[in-house]
């Protein structure tokens, strides 16, 4: 039966309720003991009363209640056996399955920005391949993921090193990749998050933020990115907080709504004009930035789903019966309902759940456990070397100073310390700064930041790095184990600076092994640093 038909008939049976909790993407984690349970009476009840559409997963690793994969594939196996319609189970897959998932068997791959700086849409492709075969395992078909967001502005705090850069082809050709591969291979794909992030200074977790781009400026940079990954066949696009005020007529208190709340923008625009017809999913609705307009929440909810969003991400407990007296009453149509599971539907029939058979791509998951270390190599930038003292093959000794509040990210640079050890090179380590002794007979001295998405700090505290303006500066190189950005806006005056764009085993392998002259440095900045 063709796709179409089979959506069809199975769009005929369903009832009220379990067309409106098809719309749906419930917090696994809430309540835990429901999804998670081993009483099969229990879950069985469950699955008949609370029909979700879809479960978003890996929340429970941001919260520090962590839930190991095994666990979570063995519960996304009871549940679908009582599942009347098979659920889609998804998470923020941005950086690998592993990134998300407390899981030793699925990989974590280093930030988007890393693959942009190698700019091999071969590697963007495995990328995403990867990701898919590693959430396959745990039993994710859909990812959360990829960011097409373009980091216009470097103090952006959501996209920094999520963003593949800063110049919109180079983005719609790495994530188109990404795309690729992941579908490829069984995995639904997000392009997120609509209208498109990057320009503004501010957190849509914390208050709507506007993309500022003219309409003419947009179609040619972000509204170009999403064209070309509609045309390619993505099957979902993100709803993110954020308006465009430039398209936009209403106003709401004198503000543009953002897109998750936008008519204009989902239906009118990203349905209409741009011809998507792959399922809307909002970014979750606890952020602030959806959260500052209609009141009380369910409210917006509703809102949020009559302008065009198919799938409300994390809705509070009233929405469905609050959707279905709306739908009652006549102020949601049947047919924005239908449109919506339609959609939904269409999705899941694609990924194979309807008891439809789709063929995807096969391949060993061995090579996910090697991504970290190809895209380090291919990522890592000498950004500047004015005396040209890099690489130094006959080094003896090295400083490294980690600077950064987050005691997991200093214990992180043992992996640094240990690869310049294995290219026999001795290693002192500090955080913050160092007495003056061992810098004197290093040969290097290195300040590793960690700055990334959400800790966006552009300018650290003078205390922490005192001595790069005034010690030992000819022997100091700065490295970026985050956002690149670092090196310009703080790191100006030092003679060696390096970009490695994310804290991985591979990254830092990748710079000890750089600038002991092991490796090449392949990268390209992907972004133009402040001057």
């Amino acid at each position: 039966m063709e796709i179409k038909a089979l959506v069809e008939s199975i769009l005929e049976n369903m009832t009220l309720k379990e067309k409106i909790y098809q719309t749906i993407c419930h917090h696994s984690g809430i309540p835990e003991k429901t999804f998670y349970t081993e009483n099969e009476e229990e879950l069985k009840a469950y699955a008949e009363q609370h029909p979700y559409g879809s479960f978003f997963l890996g929340e429970e690793i941001i919260g520090g209640n962590a839930v190991k994969g095994a666990n979570i594939a063995a519960a996304i196996k009871r549940y679908q056996k009582y599942a009347k319609y098979p659920a889609l189970f998804c998470g923020d897959t941005e950086y690998g399955a592993g990134y998300m998932l407390e899981n030793d068997d699925a990989g974590v791959f280093p930030y988007q920005m890393a693959l942009g700086a190698t700019r091999d849409t071969s590697l963007a492709y495995e990328y995403g391949k990867y990701t898919a075969l590693d959430a396959a395992v745990t039993g994710i078909n859909w990812s959360l993921a990829p960011v097409a967001d373009i980091n216009y502005n470097f103090i952006n705090p959501v996209t920094n090193t999520r963003a593949f850069g800063d110049d919109a082809e180079l983005v719609a050709e790495m994530a188109d990749a990404v795309v690729r591969g992941m579908q490829d291979y069984g995995l639904a794909a997000t392009a997120k998050h609509f209208p498109g992030d990057g320009t503004d200074y501010r957190d849509q977790h914390y208050v709507t933020t506007t993309n500022r781009m003219s309409v003419e400026e947009w179609k040619k940079t972000y509204g170009m990115v999403y064209k070309k990954l509609i045309d390619s066949g993505v099957m979902s696009i993100m709803a993110g907080h954020i308006n465009f005020p430039a398209y936009q007529k209403e106003r709401f208190d004198g503000v543009a709504l953002p897109g998750s709340l936008s008519k204009e923008l989902l239906t009118d625009l990203l349905k209409g004009e741009m011809g998507f017809e792959g399922v809307i999913v909002s970014d979750a609705v606890w952020m602030n930035g959806f959260l500052t307009f209609y009141q009380p929440t369910v409210v917006a909810e509703i809102e949020s789903f009559k302008a065009g969003c198919d799938i409300i991400l994390w809705p509070s407990a009233a929405y469905p019966e609050m959707l279905e007296k709306a739908i009652n009453e006549g102020t949601v149509s049947m047919e924005r309902l239908d449109d919506a599971v339609t959609r939904i539907l269409t999705m899941k029939a694609k990924l194979g759940l309807l008891g439809n058979k789709v063929e995807f791509k096969t391949d060993s998951r061995d090579g996910s456990y090697i991504m970290d270390k190809r895209v380090a190599e291919a990522a890592v930038t000498l950004v500047k070397d004015r005396h040209n003292q890099l690489p130094k093959k006959d080094i003896k000794k090295v400083t490294i100073i980690g600077i950064t509040t987050y005691d997991e990210d200093f214990d992180t640079l043992q992996t640094m310390k240990s690869q310049f050890e294995a290219n026999g090179v001795a290693v002192d380590l500090f955080r913050h700064e160092c007495p003056t002794t061992p810098c004197a007979d290093s040969d290097l001295i290195i300040y590793a930041t960690f700055i990334r998405q959400h800790h966006p700090r552009v300018f650290l505290d003078t205390e922490f790095s005192w001595q790069t303006a005034t010690f030992a500066r000819e022997k100091v190189c700065a490295v970026a184990l985050g956002s690149p950005y670092m090196l310009s806006a703080h790191f100006e005056t030092v003679p060696m600076a390096i970009a490695a764009y994310s804290d991985t085993k591979g990254c830092q392998r990748a710079v000890a092994d750089a600038i002991c002259g092991k490796i090449a440095f392949k990268g390209t900045l992907p972004v133009k640093l402040p001057n």
